[in-house]
């Protein structure tokens, strides 16, 4: 009976084991996995959660498509908690489960260059989605991607506005020194100084600076015709608030970007958000194909309009699947071999990784400008894809009614 009894255990011990190496073999075999490190929680959720809900869009389409060649395409996201030092920790996670073939996603550019340094290490192709720091895409590596514009173009539609309607003579600059921030301000010093517009104040920020007063005192006391400020979310919401609070009426102000140009801004900021300009990636009225459509389908799953960088990731999960799909086989590096390969149409515009200036692998696309007008984004330029006319200079705050 002992014995019997030792036998019965044995063979249940084997069984049990058998299922547990059967079962996940069995599913990644039916399933192609891409990893999708973001913010989730911290300071940058609401951009990260914006993304993850357009993955999640596209994803699903995908798979009612026919997946990836009769697989389905599965998503494993993780979230970074919005620090540089996590992000290491859970890109590594990814990198280390060798079921997963390549990574898209992330936001910031801070919590992004590290988990891509990462990557070019393990020879894991990662094609970022959002994060817009010029080195992610100028540091010479082999399986780093973007699909996104980087900084020094984030504000090529606001210059062109700038240049040929506002003319403006002189323009104050803020900016959140973290990469992100001083990557793009770089860029539109650069851009003041080759066609002579006056920068009086060029002045970066600690990020998450709950006052910013004494800085827009600063900014105020040189009477500029333009404000131009690089900030996530919640330190863009509080300078518009107390730019209103301390009366200071530059004849614009402008943001690039990032916590300017997310719906949760217009409720954030509030009555001092409006007839504010930000710089744009992507609106509904962009001419690619399910433009319009994505952003519907967003709006009814959603109640909130999408920001550009659902668009981006949502993008980015066809332009995941077409690569996968064109690849010669389900490993990394003829994954990577297929990244480079890339050209296609997407809501996002079309998307073919080349080099130009120091950007290698790098896409290249146009970017807006959108003003806040009766709490709503508007885009007021290029006059191409406009849904609105630009009011400048903006009214005086005690001229508003």
């Amino acid at each position: 009976m002992k014995k019997t009894v030792i036998v019965l255990l044995a063979a249940f011990f084997v069984m049990s084991f058998s299922l547990t190496i059967s079962v996940p073999t069995l599913f990644a075999q039916n399933t192609v996995k891409v990893g999708v490190p973001n913010s989730l929680t911290g300071r940058h959720a609401p951009f990260g959660q914006h993304m993850k809900r357009a993955f999640e869009m596209a994803e699903g389409e995908i798979n009612s498509a026919g997946g990836i060649k009769g697989k389905k395409l599965e998503l494993i996201h993780e979230d970074d908690q919005s620090k540089p030092e996590i992000s290491i920790t859970v890109t590594q996670k990814l990198i280390q489960d060798s079921s997963i073939l390549m990574l898209t996603g992330q936001y910031s550019s801070s919590n992004t260059y590290p988990a891509c340094a990462l990557a070019e290490k393990a020879k894991m192709p990662f094609m970022v989605s959002t994060a817009a720091a010029d080195n992610i895409t100028t540091s010479g590596w082999k399986y780093i991607f973007r699909l996104a514009q980087p900084a020094t173009d984030f504000d090529t539609g606001l210059q062109d506005w700038l240049l040929k309607e506002a003319k403006p003579k002189s323009v104050v600059m803020i900016y959140e020194n973290t990469l992100f921030g001083t990557s793009t301000a770089k860029a539109m010093k650069k851009w003041a100084d080759d066609n002579k517009v006056n920068v009086p104040i060029f002045e970066a920020y600690e990020a998450g600076l709950v006052d910013f007063k004494p800085l827009l005192f600063k900014l105020k006391a040189v009477n500029p015709d333009v404000v131009y400020a690089i900030s996530y979310l919640m330190d863009a919401t509080l300078i518009a608030r107390q730019m209103k609070e301390i009366d200071f009426n530059p004849r614009a102000f402008t943001g690039s970007a990032a916590g300017y140009s997310i719906p949760e801004f217009l409720t954030g900021a509030g009555e001092a958000g409006e007839l504010v300009y930000a710089s744009t990636m992507w609106e509904k009225t962009v001419p690619f194909p399910g433009a319009r459509e994505f952003d519907a389908k967003y709006q009814k799953m959603h109640n909130v309009k999408p920001p550009y960088h659902s668009a981006q990731a949502y993008a980015s999960a066809y332009v995941c699947a077409d690569i996968l799909k064109r690849a010669k086989s389900l490993t990394r590096e003829a994954i990577r071999d297929s990244m480079a390969e890339t050209d296609m149409m997407t809501i996002y515009g079309p998307v073919k990784f080349g080099s130009y200036g120091p950007f290698k692998q790098q896409a290249k696309l146009p970017t807006l400008v959108l003003q806040v007008q009766k709490q709503t984004f508007e885009v007021v330029w290029p006059t191409s894809a406009s849904t609105a006319k630009w009011v400048y200079p903006v009214p005086k705050w005690n001229d508003r009614k």
